[in-house]
């Protein structure tokens, strides 16, 4: 009777419980995500009116962490850098 009781308490200890399933996606480490932008606009000449957008970003890398500040300049707004995309 011993002998099965420890048996059994070896075979219960040795089993390990199963890890929780997580839902994440894996990290993409080419991702650089924009933490912060700073735009400001320069309306051109008479003679050439298109509007120029000039920014300067923050990024971080999802992975590493490492934070860099790039510009980014532009004639189209929509082109800007926002906050969340990863570039």
């Amino acid at each position: 009777m011993k002998k099965t009781f420890l048996l059994l308490s070896v075979v219960l200890l040795s089993c390990n419980p199963d890890e929780p399933e997580t839902n994440q996606p894996p990290l993409d480490c080419n991702c650089d995500k924009v933490v912060e932008v700073s735009t400001f606009n320069v309306i051109g000449t008479p003679q050439n009116p298109a509007m120029n957008y000039y920014s300067v970003y923050t990024t971080i890398n999802v992975c590493t962490q490492i934070q860099r500040q790039k510009t980014f300049n532009t004639t189209i707004s929509s082109q800007s850098p926002q906050i969340g995309q990863c570039r």
